[in-house]
């Protein structure tokens, strides 16, 4: 497919970068560059709704006039943004490359992740602080629900961990496409998408939940996520910021999900429920 994109290099550092990432993703951008000054966001020609793209940047009180806008084909992002893309490295225990990557067998897990210009590759530290937090649980011979899947690394690392079997759901799309590859580039049989909402999980009782969502989606549908989760099962969640961990666990804590442990990476946070 030889779709043009849209580029723009968007002047945003810090929360004000990861918070305007994320609501453009939701709009529909593909792909996020980083820069030292900001970050460059790609999106279809054929979806981009200009208005609503004004109104968000006004939002966030940057002027238009700082923002640069370009026009690529396909193919030429495709070479652009492979040449900018580094492997992902968490400790020597995680080594996330693409396949146009050089293998690291010095660590103890390797996977192979085609991101097709998506999230859920590792880059961002919500994603770090999962793999880090699921390094530490048991998945050996356990029933897994990845909610939100994107990209599939989390299915993709929660088989690699022992995982029996992985459920996986998304509301977009490419994702399919895009988890089934990168099953198929790890050599892993075991994951079941379908694509939809929590609802497709319901009636199934699952050993732990992974949920990489935002705070809004994951307020929203605590009650559908503990409602899936054994007695003694986990819950671990990303997505949000530290200040948000109080208002997440007052919403948990009546479906009797309780902290077990929180971890940090800027001002991002991830934290491990147990369902009591």
């Amino acid at each position: 497919m030889n779709q043009p994109y849209l580029e723009f290099r968007i002047p945003a550092i810090g929360n004000t970068k990861d918070m305007l990432i994320s609501e453009l993703a939701e709009d529909g951008f593909e792909g996020f560059v980083e820069h030292d000054d900001g970050f460059s966001a790609f999106i279809p020609e054929n979806i981009f709704l200009r208005r609503r793209f004004e109104d968000l940047i006004h939002a966030y009180e940057i002027p238009l006039s700082r923002i640069i806008e370009n026009k690529i084909e396909q193919r030429n992002w495709n070479a652009e943004w492979e040449a900018s893309y580094e492997p992902i490295c968490i400790h020597k225990d995680i080594y996330i490359r693409t396949p146009f990557h050089p293998a690291m067998p010095d660590f103890k897990h390797q996977l192979t992740i085609q991101p097709k210009m998506s999230f859920g590759t590792g880059h961002h530290e919500t994603t770090r602080l999962m793999l880090q937090l699921m390094l530490a649980e048991d998945f050996k011979n356990k029933y897994i629900f990845d909610y939100g899947c994107g990209t599939g690394v989390l299915s993709v690392m929660a088989s690699v961990l022992g995982a029996t079997e992985i459920f996986a759901v998304d509301i977009d799309d490419w994702a399919a496409e895009n988890l089934y590859e990168n099953a198929q580039l790890n050599d892993i049989k075991n994951i079941v998408f379908e694509q939809g909402d929590i609802d497709k999980a319901k009636g199934k009782i699952f050993n732990l939940v992974l949920a990489n969502i935002n705070k809004n989606i994951l307020t929203a549908t605590m009650a559908e996520m503990a409602s899936t989760i054994e007695v003694g099962g986990l819950l671990l969640m990303s997505g949000f910021y530290e200040n948000d961990v109080d208002d997440l666990l007052s919403v948990a804590l009546p479906y009797g999900l309780t902290l077990n442990q929180k971890i940090n990476e800027n001002d991002w946070t991830a934290m491990v429920l147990v369902k009591k």
